[in-house]
């Protein structure tokens, strides 16, 4: 599809339907996280450029993302006193028209991490990005060839984040040697090193692809989706916390 063609599909909402999807949001999350989550609510910001939220309730803690910060909420108790935690995010674009706000993405992300310690790593992201102009080639799919809704694993980036920058800390005493006074040897990396420098975290692992239907799907490839309603976004997001929710409840600790 060209362009133009996509336009159509974009998902626009009025300032009124989206107040009202924020109340049902905070509704339906506080009923589908189990546990000691208490009344969550959706924050909103509404500013020039758009809207953009977050969670809000009073087991909900500010933490920081590998980019930037967030608001999460206990999702579900893991081993060794670990709490897998929950942040969600919509943004809404602002455009002209009777119906100005137009979606341009959701998503999730899971922390580990223990309460009240504001360091949990970020494990993993799940994203739906709307049909936008992402760079400045027309309205399209956000990375070319990508999935959406999609996947991100973060958990490497987290960890190397984690580690920091190696620090040299001198004693303070003696005289300054040269260099050739010392047999200076320097380690090869490790295999965790090398690892920790692969950016995993950019790549989009499509989440609803059925890659076997010999059919290419609306959108040109079966791995391209966009939400066609408020209605999906919100199936998308109760689906996808109850799957996270089964499949965080395996993880037990490594022997």
């Amino acid at each position: 599809m060209t362009p133009s063609e996509l336009e159509r599909f974009r998902l626009r909402a009025t300032r009124t339907s989206l107040d009202q999807r924020w109340l049902r949001l905070g509704a339906l999350l506080t009923r589908s996280m189990p546990g000691k989550t208490g009344s969550l609510a959706i924050d909103a910001d509404y500013l020039a450029g758009g809207v953009w939220t977050g969670l809000r309730g009073s087991h909900v803690e500010r933490v920081d993302r590998n980019r930037g910060t967030a608001s999460v909420a206990p999702l579900i108790s893991l081993p060794d006193n670990l709490t897998a935690w929950l942040g969600y995010q919509e943004v809404w674009d602002v455009d002209a028209g009777r119906s100005p706000f137009v979606f341009r993405q959701a998503s999730l992300t899971v922390h580990v991490g223990e309460i009240g310690d504001r360091v949990k790593p970020q494990l993993l992201r799940l994203e739906w990005s709307g049909l936008r102009d992402w760079d400045r080639s027309g309205v399209g799919f956000q990375s070319s060839g990508a999935g959406h809704p999609h996947w991100q694993f973060d958990l490497l980036e987290s960890l190397a984040g984690l580690r920091g920058p190696a620090t040299f800390e001198s004693d303070g005493g003696g005289e300054v040697q040269d260099f050739e006074d010392f047999d200076v040897r320097v380690a090869a990396p490790t295999l965790a090193d090398r690892l920790g420098r692969l950016t995993v975290e950019r790549m989009h692992l499509a989440s609803a692809a059925p890659w076997w239907l010999s059919q290419p799907g609306r959108f040109g490839a079966v791995q391209l989706n966009a939400p066609a309603s408020q209605e999906d976004l919100t199936r998308w997001l109760v689906a996808s916390l109850d799957y996270l929710m089964q499949e965080l409840s395996r993880c037990t600790l490594r022997r």
